[in-house]
């Protein structure tokens, strides 16, 4: 016994000094859902039954108050970065030849995850950054495929003015770290009803073959639906009956499902984290572009705008044993949060920058269920280089507004000011209200402004496509 005893302390001492194996790290699998509306799933008042997305979010914890950017481009970033778009040069969707791509020198998450030890994979549409140096397989991913852009290119060619010899035939692209990217098929209206599909096939057989090699792993699987042109898989076109969005929303469930599954019947469920969200909100197809549908539920506003409806869509978190399941919260969370957030959640080897401000909280304490409230209480909307909305608390300050991505840009005289507790539409001005009642909220939101302000200015705003690195 003595022996055995000497042995056994020796074995605890040498493991205490030894860092943890990387099989008790988590896998994680953010899905993230193009222009999803806060009231696209039936959990939040769609009339689209979400099955699928209804179970996994029983699983896990849902956030009613899950804010992102106002356009694709800008959140992709958020999450990749966790600092604010502007500080990237991603602050927009960027118009085609126009200078544009997330800054090579950025510390992106999977490069963050990738040095602490994981497998990273990229399935989907990318859209911050359509050059060699800007794509995923130069920010940290290991294999990724998909598209470099937006989904609209996919009707590019089928207008009879195109013209290939000023505009490159937009194609399916995939690539692996340390290889220089490769077309693999032209996209358009036939493969752009397919590429989703092709997501989930890639995303769930990355799931099986990682299980193999006992490497955690991380993978992004962005789906390039909801978001014109609506084309839905063969598969489930007509499935609803009520018109081709109707029939896209079922997809996009069943696909959540299928990604479910695999880590499921993987038999990684108890340590694999699964993120759920949208990169924007519901935008004017929902009240003319296409005319097939979209909601935002009963906030005002959806994408290009600083309105709720313009940048709150369905978050959910997914942990087994880890995550209390079934809980859903209105405490504010923010797609900058997933950075440190994620980082502290794997713990040993994943280092977060220190030599440039990260915007992002760490809110595993909150996300664990450990406290109940956030550590986040203002979110600050950029559309473009424009600072349009503040919110702070349970009240939101517009500096500028626009009623959709096509619309004027007005800039009030004086910041209008909404309780979006009680006013979720956004209708009742407060700032001049009951002889200037809420004159006071003006100084908490610019003590905000000013410190992102000097912090701006010490570390300079990075120029869209700029080509050095540095402030």
């Amino acid at each position: 016994m003595k022996n055995t005893s000497t042995v056994l302390f020796f074995f605890l001492v040498l493991m205490s000094g030894m860092p943890a194996l990387a099989v008790d790290k988590p896998n994680i699998i953010y899905i993230l859902v193009d222009n999803w509306g806060w009231g696209d799933i039936s959990l939040q008042g769609g009339t689209t039954p979400t099955p699928q997305i209804e179970e996994l979010a029983s699983q896990g914890t849902r956030f009613t108050n899950f804010n992102v950017q106002n356009q694709c481009t800008p959140t992709r970033s958020a999450i990749h970065t966790g600092r604010y778009p502007i500080r990237s040069g991603t602050q927009k969707v960027p118009a085609p030849g126009e200078p544009q791509g997330m800054a090579p020198w950025e510390y992106t998450l999977p490069e963050l995850l990738s040095d602490a030890g994981y497998a990273t994979a990229m399935f989907g549409k990318w859209h911050i950054g359509d050059k060699d140096g800007r794509l995923p397989n130069d920010q940290g991913y290991d294999e990724w495929y998909g598209t470099k852009e937006s989904a609209m290119e996919a009707s590019y060619t089928s207008t009879p003015q195109f013209d290939p010899e000023v505009f490159d035939v937009p194609h399916i692209w995939q690539g692996k770290k340390g290889e220089m990217s490769k077309p693999v098929k032209e996209f358009n209206h036939k493969s752009r009803a397919l590429l989703d599909s092709e997501i989930v096939e890639m995303t769930s057989a990355f799931v099986a073959a990682q299980v193999k090699t006992g490497k955690p792993f991380f993978i992004y699987a962005a789906l390039t639906q909801i978001h014109p042109p609506f084309l839905p898989h063969p598969d489930f076109e007509g499935s609803s009956k009520s018109g081709a969005y109707a029939d896209i929303q079922m997809q996009v469930d069943a696909y959540v499902g299928r990604i479910v599954d695999a880590v499921d019947q993987a038999g990684i469920a108890d340590n694999t984290i699964i993120i759920l969200t949208g990169d924007n909100a519901a935008g004017e197809h929902s009240t003319g572009w296409g005319g097939e549908g979209g909601s935002n539920g009963p906030w005002r506003g959806g994408l290009s705008t600083g309105y709720e409806g313009g940048t709150r869509t369905p978050g959910m978190m997914r942990w087994p044993g880890r995550i209390p399941a079934g809980r859903v919260s209105d405490e504010i969370l923010s797609d900058l949060d997933w950075y440190p957030t994620i980082a502290n959640l794997v713990g040993e080897g994943a280092r977060i920058p220190d030599d440039r401000p990260i915007d992002g909280i760490d809110q595993s304490d909150f996300i664990l269920g450990e406290q109940e409230k956030s550590n986040r209480e203002h979110i600050v909307t950029y559309v473009g280089n424009n600072v349009f909305s503040v919110k702070w608390r349970t009240l939101k300050v517009h500096f500028f507004t626009a009623e959709g991505t096509f619309s004027p840009i007005v800039q009030p005289t004086f910041p209008e000011v909404y309780d979006i507790r009680n006013d979720p539409g956004e209708t009742r001005e407060l700032f001049a209200a009951e002889g200037y009642s809420h004159l006071w909220v003006t100084k908490p939101v610019m003590d905000i402004l000013a410190r992102l302000a000097v912090s701006m200015k010490q570390y300079p705003n990075i120029a869209p496509g700029q080509e050095f690195e540095g402030y």
